[in-house]
């Protein structure tokens, strides 16, 4: 092969690189020091990973609930209570009927185990991958 020939096959084999996508992993070790099996022979520590928050434990995140809040019956009774300080309580008995939004929080308890299998999205500089969720399969 001539050197314009081999120059220009260098050019496409730099221009064309194979698109990895997305992959999956495996945890071998949960946060904090996570490490997560990439095939057989890579293992990306926290370094190589940026990871979604809703896979950590202790996440929050804020909600809101509307809805009809009904009771019936003598003994009914609805008691909401506040995370502020001082903590008020709302005790309502008896027969209810209200239009209710609730705004609060939920803080999630689990987190990435071993053996779990993960979604990995690598970065351009396929050093770094993106962590983001939690995989199932059906």
């Amino acid at each position: 092969m001539d050197g314009i020939s081999e120059l220009a096959k260098m050019f496409r084999e730099r221009d064309n690189k194979n698109y990895l996508g997305p992959q999956t992993g495996i945890v071998i070790s949960p946060p904090p020091n996570i490490q997560v099996t990439l095939g057989k022979k890579i293992v990306l520590t926290k370094e190589h990973l940026i990871i979604a928050d809703h896979v950590l434990k202790d996440y929050q995140r804020e909600l809101e609930i509307k809805g009809n809040m009904q009771t019936s019956g003598e003994g009914g009774s609805i008691t909401l209570k506040t995370s502020s300080t001082p903590t008020i309580y709302t005790v309502v008995t008896g027969n209810v009927s209200a239009n209710t939004t609730i705004i609060g929080s939920m803080k999630y308890t689990d987190t990435l185990k071993t053996g779990d299998e993960v979604i990995l999205v690598p970065a351009t500089d396929e050093q770094t991958y993106f962590l983001i969720d939690k995989a199932v399969r059906l």
